[in-house]
């Protein structure tokens, strides 16, 4: 609605009259006292306030990783005098511009380039004393692509519904973030992990700063979704990242469990070199490619190997141990966590052939077989299983079902067993139950839905937009489990029942929607069942015969 009539005008032209005829002193004296400039340690920044946040956008915690930086880590930015504008988003990594056969930022795109350690932050209000929690999100698209500034990811609803300091980031991906060169050449040897020391600089970088922004520096809690939460399984490998936050929410983030050592993983280079046409003693070459180029050639190198995307490597030196060693479990679970999945998280990959909808018995059957390499007859004892949630659930219901588990929710839930186990700090399961009215519901609850629920920005995905009072509930429930968490270490908030910390005897979870409860070894024949198969990565399944008959 437009509240400025004539009256509202002539009061905002007068006013800026009289700011036009302040000394330019007075005027950011009047930005600093509303809270619009903040001085860090590396020059001040001007922000710009919205309802009732400030927000900064494209913050540097890091310089240009472009030539001689590319493939090395991260370096200090360089200070700066004077007030800098924080007004517009910065650079991501770059990347294809779809994801998933969605896009990935909402038009306009904000431009690509190597120049993209950069964040933003959202605070209810700068000031030192202030000490409010501190989110931070590392987002999604795996290890190849996303950012932090999707329309999603607009922190404002969530820093003033939950009075906490949001900040967002991008990092270097794909090839520029996670290419194994440092086998070749000593010179490299951060090459393969320079997305993770991205995000270890950018907490520093919290560390140092956010309590100018209204942040208590000693309660940073890290979330993300998908490569998000991979990344932050990640970071918990890496005693660097230790001290920078203090707890961890970990959505639909199963892509990290299965890291390798480095040694291990040397195909993708070679093939990047033999693509571009270098030799193994040409690394320093790579520095020159230009940025399409080198982009291009890793697709190709990846394609060739039948491979999906570069991952961490366990170095050694930056990640000590495997996430799923006993170590790398005892690292992972010295921490507070939340591990969560939504209710359908395999319909995204389903639905990009919609034959899948009209799948048969037989057809079910047969894609079970092939996944798991069992025989016919356990694939009947399989689809029995998963129909103990309701005997007359359709093929695709059961298909969606089981393509979830293996995708996401059983090696997130064996994950939180996991830590579970070690007897250290409190690790809390949670299903996000909503689920999209849209296209008669054939969406259900999709991987990612649950991200616009957690920010507050429904209305920015169409599959949630619309959702009216019911997806508002889930909505504020959501974010007051997160924010408890955030705030206490604990996700106990008067929105919903006592939620247990995750033990082996009850196994329970917390199922969130418009109304939550809390739900003792959740889809139990499902699990019992899928414990004797064969586990599935994210791209056994994604590229396998449950989500593409032909594979």
């Amino acid at each position: 609605m437009d509240d400025t009539g004539p009256a509202t005008r002539r009061t905002f032209l007068s006013g800026a009259a009289v700011l036009l005829a302040l000394p330019a002193f007075s005027v950011a004296r009047a930005a600093a006292a509303d809270g619009t400039v903040v001085e860090t340690a590396d020059g001040k920044l001007r922000g710009a306030a919205r309802d009732g946040v400030v927000s900064f956008k494209g913050v540097p915690y890091a310089a240009d990783t472009s030539g001689r930086n590319r493939f090395m880590a991260p370096r200090p930015v360089a200070k700066w005098a004077g007030v800098r504008d924080a007004l517009a988003f910065g650079d991501r990594c770059p990347q294809a511009r779809r994801a998933g056969g969605r896009e990935i930022v909402a038009p306009p795109v904000p431009p690509q380039g190597e120049d993209c350690c950069v964040l933003n932050v959202y605070t209810p209000g700068a000031g030192r004393d202030a000490a409010r929690p501190v989110m931070v999100y590392i987002h999604g698209g795996g290890f190849q692509g996303g950012s932090g500034d999707g329309a999603t990811l607009d922190g404002t609803a969530l820093a003033r519904g939950g009075d906490v300091v949001v900040v967002t980031l991008n990092h270097r991906l794909n090839v520029f973030g996670y290419a194994n060169l440092g086998g070749l050449d000593p010179d490299f040897v951060d090459a393969g992990n320079a997305g993770q020391l991205d995000l270890i600089a950018a907490l520093q970088w919290v560390q140092t700063n956010i309590a100018a922004f209204g942040g208590d520096p000693h309660r940073v809690t890290v979330f993300g979704e998908s490569g998000g939460g991979a990344k932050i399984v990640a970071l918990s490998v890496m005693p660097a990242a230790d001290p920078l936050f203090r707890n961890s929410i970990n959505m639909s983030g199963s892509g990290a469990f299965f890291l390798r050592p480095s040694q291990e993983l040397r195909d993708p280079t070679d093939e990047l070199l033999r693509v571009l046409g270098l030799g193994k003693g040409d690394l320093r070459r790579l520095q020159a490619v230009p940025v399409a180029r080198l982009y291009a050639a890793n697709v190709t190198a990846l394609a060739n190997l039948k491979a999906d995307q570069l991952r961490p490597v366990v170095d050694g030196r930056n990640i000590i141990h495997a996430p799923q060693s006993a170590a790398g479990w005892a690292m992972q679970a010295a921490k507070p966590g939340i591990m969560s999945c939504t209710a359908t998280e395999a319909t995204p990959w389903l639905l990009r052939d919609r034959t899948n909808l009209a799948v048969t018995e037989r057809e079910l059957a047969t894609r079970i077989q092939a996944q798991f390499g069992i025989d016919e007859a356990r694939a009947q004892d399989v689809i029995a299983a998963y129909r103990q949630d309701g005997p007359k659930r359709s093929a695709w219901d059961v298909l969606v079902d089981v393509a979830s588990d293996a995708l996401m929710r059983a090696p997130m839930r064996k994950a939180t067993e996991a830590r579970a186990a070690t007897g250290k700090q409190p690790v809390y399961l949670a299903g996000f139950d909503w689920r999209s009215p849209v296209e008669n519901g054939i969406w259900g609850g999709p991987h990612a839905i649950d991200v616009p629920f957690a920010f507050g920005t429904l209305d920015k995905d169409r599959l949630t937009a619309g959702g009216g009072a019911r997806a508002a509930a889930a909505s504020r429930n959501l974010l007051a489990a997160y924010v408890a968490f955030a705030t206490s270490g604990t996700p106990q908030n008067p929105n919903m029942p006592a939620w247990p910390a995750y033990d082996l005897a009850r196994r329970p979870s917390m199922l969130i929607d418009e109304t939550c409860r809390v739900v003792n070894d959740l889809h139990a024949a499902r699990r019992q069942i899928g414990e004797t198969l064969a586990p599935q990565s994210t791209f056994d399944v994604t590229n396998g015969p449950l989500v593409h008959p032909a594979a």
